[in-house]
């Protein structure tokens, strides 16, 4: 049994970290913004934000380890600092009282959106050049986040995961997309796949990523960086899966790259004037890309293993069938 430090822990992937780590009785020290919700004697609840160096150090004394799960990860915001504020000048934080409180390991999650897209359809792995102008503010702030961590590598253990396009039960959101395309589909409110179809993302269940970050925490190289992906699919390939799970045939259409350019335009006009928009340009010139990702580095190095999309979109289906009120 160890204590073991966690921010974002109340998050999408963060809550099932945690529950992992009770499971296997260890005791979390949770920093999260959030009033307590769960009152178990192995979850010590921090109430405070990785914005402020006070409230980490506080959550984080008496930690052997230390999980940062912690960011802002939506597609926009009114002040484009903010990003930087939290998931960069935050991870310095972390970092920081890490070393302070005498933590042995530091697990940072970051994205894989920061890696580069497929070239003829050959996976990305950890280790590719990377493509800056395709980040969008999130992802460069992630980067940003990573490279700030690895200065600190000569007085701590640091390891990274990288997950991939996470989906699964969780809030239905920006950051788990996937899930509300399936949600607004079986609703009967999607229409629309974006681009050709044929772009494709790399799609992993939300408990698989959580077995991973354990997986890197526990058996991953210090200095390394691990990609946990589940399955890559085409827009096409993916609701076309959709439509034989869940027995439902809407008709979707095809919306041209240039077309959605012309609507998320209009939408970062509404940003100016304060309204939060649906997509920002930046989003959408990922769409034409192939972001095909190789998890054989933590498959051979972890034993990381993740389910199918079939697999993982049944259980979501199942799980989404109990939650809407028709």
């Amino acid at each position: 049994m160890a204590k073991i430090f966690v921010s974002g822990g109340t998050g999408f992937i963060g809550k099932y970290l945690v529950d992992r780590l009770i499971a296997e009785h260890h005791v979390v020290h949770l920093l999260s913004r959030q009033s307590p919700t769960q009152d178990l004697p192995q979850l010590r609840w921090f109430t405070g934000d990785i914005t402020l160096p006070e409230a980490v150090q506080n959550a984080m004394q008496g930690c052997e380890w230390a999980y940062h799960l912690a960011g802002y990860a939506r597609a926009w915001h009114r002040h484009r600092q903010y990003y930087v504020q939290v998931n960069a000048l935050g991870t310095r934080n972390v970092m920081e009282a890490a070393i302070a409180s005498g933590v042995k390991r530091i697990c940072l999650v970051s994205t894989a959106g920061i890696l580069p897209p497929a070239q003829h359809q050959i996976p990305v792995h950890e280790a590719m050049p990377l493509r800056p102008e395709l980040h969008t503010m999130y992802e460069h702030s992630k980067w940003l986040g990573e490279q700030i961590a690895r200065s600190y590598q000569q007085q701590i253990e640091l390891v990274i995961a990288y997950p991939t396009k996470v989906y699964g039960p969780g809030p239905i959101d920006e950051s788990n997309s996937a899930t509300l395309m399936m949600r607004d589909y079986i609703q009967g409110k999607w229409h629309v796949i974006p681009g050709n179809g044929k772009g494709k993302m790399d799609y992993v269940y939300v408990e698989d990523v959580a077995r991973g970050i354990q997986l890197v925490m526990e058996r991953g190289r210090a200095g390394e960086a691990y990609l946990l992906g589940g399955e890559a699919a085409s827009y096409d390939e993916f609701f076309s899966l959709l439509k034989e799970l869940s027995g439902l045939r809407y008709r979707l259409f095809h919306v041209p790259v240039p077309v959605i350019y012309g609507i998320t335009y209009m939408e970062w006009l509404k940003a100016k004037c304060g309204y939060k928009p649906l997509l920002t340009p930046e989003w959408v010139r990922k769409i034409p890309y192939d972001w095909i990702k190789s998890s054989e580095k933590a498959r051979r190095e972890l034993g990381y293993e993740a389910r199918s999309l079939k697999e993982g979109m049944r259980l979501t289906l199942y799980w989404l069938n109990k939650q809407i009120t028709w």
